[in-house]
């Protein structure tokens, strides 16, 4: 039989360039003969000798694969076959396609072979997760659990949880993204030999989940724990993620020291691998630190490089979240430059923002502007129309906090009526969100 002169020259090729004989590619697994056929492409390896071969030289199997390397009809290994075809078009972002592989695979896999349902489940999972298609992605990683949880294939099982935990985190859903992640644990340390940089993965993202959700001690511990295990598997994946998680922990915590240092740390691992967007946050990060700590020269100079970057860049929400930190800046400093400064910025920070409730926080400090430069009026209609804003939302504190305000600035006003209606409606909002949360 006659196989495409690629993979033979291929291996020919790299065998040549690495000075091995024939005989010693061969080794103990093959003959000398069979490397001079396949080299010759008088025979064709199979799956299984390519993948010894493709080791044995340095490189993936489908280094090797050429556009005509298709699986016969027949051929038994047709599902692996399926799959490098699929993995090569991923390395080359045809996703799609190797969607259809995987799909193709996957009607062509014993029902009984859970493990290879759930591998290929968790490989189209993360073929939908890169096409942006996050709801396919996470029914194709429900499926691998669910595959892999018949089998005691715990490394597979904990790369399943991970990628579903991450993708729900993606998405927002802290709570099930945290479950998913506890089960990712779970299972690596199930598995008799952890896999290389899997826990400190898996304890970053847990870590993240649990700051998002606002349980600072247990995100805390998380992710000082993956700290410790990225550098005791010189793997520093995350590193940068948990470094500026642990900044947003601290700074929250009021303990700025710490957050400065984690903060800084974060920021210079972005700038070596050249990730601005969120170098820029950390940079926004770093003079809300600044200005917590009363140096507002620095806090300024930082939210002004933020924004000067982000609009270079064309990151607009991140020019506006550097915009709005800057008015906040000059709050702390209410001389009528720096109010007249803060009104300008707030008002271009406001139509720089596309989400409502960042647009209802830009016009809440907005409306605080306007109080201090005495438009009781202005700061009042602001407001309102903050709090429009946010009863559209589930940001129920912000709107709570939206309406104290205008009570207090209606009791200025003298009209005790609409303060009092608005109080009302304040301490309402904090009512029903006590109850829920009992």
């Amino acid at each position: 039989m006659t196989e495409s002169p690629c993979i033979g020259q291929k291996i020919r090729a790299l065998r040549k360039k690495k000075g091995m004989t024939q005989q010693e590619l061969a080794g103990d697994a093959f003959t000398k003969s069979f490397i001079s056929q396949i080299e010759k492409n008088h025979a064709r390896p199979s799956l299984k000798s390519l993948q010894i071969i493709a080791d044995r030289l340095g490189k993936p199997v489908a280094y090797f694969l050429d556009e005509d390397y298709g699986p016969r009809p027949d051929d038994p290994d047709k599902v692996d076959h399926l799959i490098l075809l699929a993995t090569r078009l991923e390395q080359e972002n045809k996703n799609s396609d190797a969607a259809n592989y995987y799909k193709e695979a996957l009607s062509l896999t014993d029902k009984r072979d859970y493990q290879r349902r759930g591998r290929l489940y968790l490989l189209l999972g993360k073929t939908h997760h890169r096409l942006n298609q996050p709801q396919n992605a996470m029914q194709m990683l429900e499926l691998a659990v669910a595959e892999l949880e018949l089998t005691r294939d715990w490394g597979l099982l904990s790369y399943a949880h991970v990628a579903l935990g991450e993708l729900l985190l993606a998405m927002g859903d802290l709570e099930q993204a945290t479950h998913s992640l506890e089960k990712a644990l779970d299972a690596a340390q199930r598995h008799p030999q952890l896999l290389h940089g899997l826990e400190s993965r898996i304890l970053a993202n847990l870590g993240i989940a649990y700051a998002r959700s606002k349980q600072y001690e247990i995100g805390e511990t998380n992710l000082l724990l993956a700290l410790e295990k990225a550098e005791e598997d010189n793997s520093f994946y995350m590193y940068g993620d948990v470094c500026a998680e642990l900044g947003h922990i601290y700074f929250h915590q009021q303990a700025l020291e710490k957050a400065g240092h984690f903060t800084d740390r974060a920021w210079y691992f972005y700038s070596a691998i050249s990730n601005l967007e969120s170098q820029i946050e950390c940079q926004i990060r770093r003079g809300a630190i600044k200005l917590a700590q009363d140096d507002l020269a620095l806090a300024e100079r930082y939210f002004l490089e933020a924004a000067e970057k982000s609009k270079e860049a064309g990151y607009v929400s991140q020019q506006a979240h550097a915009l709005e930190s800057l008015a906040q800046a000059y709050l702390e400093a209410p001389s009528p430059h720096k109010l007249n400064a803060a009104q300008v910025i707030l008002e271009e920070a406001y139509h720089l923002y596309t989400e409502p409730t960042q647009q209802a926080r830009a016009l809440q400090l907005l409306g605080e502007v306007y109080h201090r430069q005495g438009n009781l009026d202005k700061a009042r209609h602001t407001l309102e129309n903050a709090a429009q804003v946010l009863m559209q939302s589930a940001e129920k504190p912000q709107l709570a906090e939206v309406y104290s305000r205008l009570g207090e600035l209606s009791q200025l006003q003298g009209d005790t009526d609409q303060a009092a209606t608005f109080f009302q409606q304040s301490v309402s909002i904090f009512r029903e969100m006590q109850l829920k949360g009992s």
